[in-house]
């Protein structure tokens, strides 16, 4: 008979199984811009919660200005598209679709909203058009032009600070007061282009702003 084995916390076999059955966690990215008062990043799975429950806030006047779920969509995959589209055309490079959260303080980690640079395009001149919404429950703090702003910086700076665009335009509906009043104080001017945007089966009239690199 073949005498025991003296236990072994350090085995290769009991080192494989504490791996192998240890929980998942979380490793957040880092960020790659931040303001005065919050860090932006992509959407994690755990912000799922959060998103939510922010769209929940004012969800009858996002569905006026920004596209929402598609019929028949729970919130939930609704999140989890928003997500894979900001992973996958952050690898294709045709857009930088961010979270913000506030970076310290009592409400450090909250979220406050979604600001996206979508359709980016590098030719003979760089370009991008921005759109953004925030928690309804956070106006009327400055976190939206403070977010904006940044982000415009952001994307007109030279490489390797920035995204090095030469302009960057947005498509914002004259009934939307408070995103026309954010487009100004952050530098954008009305080009006087208007065009019928469909946002949730509804054709709304937007007003094009620009912003140039200085």
């Amino acid at each position: 008979m073949s005498a025991l084995k003296p236990y072994n916390p350090h085995s290769p076999q009991r080192l494989l199984s504490r791996v192998i059955n240890r929980r998942p966690v979380e490793v957040l990215p880092k960020p790659d811009l931040t303001t005065q008062r919050l860090t932006f990043r992509l959407l994690m799975p755990n912000d799922e919660a959060s998103f939510i429950d922010a769209m929940n806030q004012d969800r009858s006047n996002l569905r006026r200005w920004i596209p929402l779920t598609h019929e028949q969509e729970s919130d939930r995959h609704f999140f989890k598209r928003t997500m894979t589209k900001a992973r996958v055309q952050d690898i294709e490079g045709v857009a930088w679709r961010r979270a913000a959260f506030i970076e310290s303080g009592p409400d450090a980690g909250r979220f406050v909203g979604l600001f996206n640079l979508i359709k980016i395009e590098r030719g003979l001149e760089w370009t991008s058009e921005a759109n953004w919404w925030i928690d309804a429950r956070l106006s009327g703090q400055g976190f939206a032009s403070e977010a904006v702003q940044g982000m415009i910086d952001f994307a007109l700076a030279e490489h390797p600070i920035g995204l090095g665009l030469h302009r960057v335009r947005a498509q914002v509906c004259a009934d939307n007061p408070g995103s026309v009043r954010i487009a100004e104080k952050c530098g954008f001017t009305m080009n006087g282009k208007r065009d019928l945007l469909e946002i949730n089966n509804a054709l709304v009239a937007h007003d094009e702003y620009e912003c140039w690199a200085r």
